[in-house]
């Protein structure tokens, strides 16, 4: 009896001690700036980030400025597993011309045919990490497939059509929103030994980004 008596009147000193505390406007204040478990769990998700994307690599900013230029596509499509891994497919001609005058005398430049002379294809898994808020860096691994067509196809004794696998590494410092320097190198499969100048896909590379 003892025992249960003395049970009673702790739990008894305990309410109202916490009933006070609930009408003292200080410690209501305390309670109320205090996160809730499941905010501070919250808290600690990464922002939203984009689950699928297509891009062109090889968008030049004054295409559209100028008639009569283009540029070699080299697109980029991919689906993010999350901020740091994605799985990617990439597209771009055998022989990328960058940004160019339109050839008026090749049918095929001016209609902006893809593949007619071959091409590069690749399927890899990417993985990008942030250094600093500017600056990150990123790589590609996957395997690659190319075709080497036209007249640069007839005669050769190597074969027209390569399956190796693909490597990419770069890093990209963004000057401001709309503008960011890239510098990086990639090799598909072993059409650089294989074909030689037949294609300038494979090397070091740096682009110059800019939006307005």
């Amino acid at each position: 009896m003892k025992a249960f008596g003395f049970a009673l009147a702790a739990a008894a000193l305990a309410g109202g001690s916490a009933q006070a505390q609930l009408a003292d406007p200080a410690s209501q204040a305390r309670l109320q700036s205090m996160p809730a478990p499941e905010a501070k769990a919250f808290a600690r998700i990464p922002a939203p980030f984009e689950r699928a994307y297509v891009v062109n690599e090889g968008e030049h900013p004054f295409t559209g400025l100028f008639d009569g230029w283009r540029s070699d596509p080299r697109l980029a499509a991919g689906i993010n597993l999350n901020r740091y891994l994605a799985l990617e497919m990439g597209y771009r001609e055998r022989k990328d011309r960058g940004f160019h005058a339109i050839d008026p005398r090749d049918p095929l430049d001016t209609t902006g045919a893809l593949g007619t002379k071959g091409f590069h294809s690749y399927f890899s898994v990417k993985a990008t990490a942030p250094i600093t808020d500017k600056l990150s860096a990123y790589g590609n691994l996957g395997i690659a497939y190319s075709e080497r067509r036209g007249a640069d196809a007839l005669g050769k004794n190597e074969p027209n059509t390569d399956i190796g696998p693909y490597a990419r590494l770069g890093a990209q410092y963004k000057l401001n929103d709309k503008a960011s320097v890239t510098v990086e190198s990639q090799n598909f499969g072993n059409t650089s030994q294989k074909w030689g100048n037949d294609t300038n896909a494979n090397g070091v590379n740096a682009k110059l980004k800019l939006g307005f």
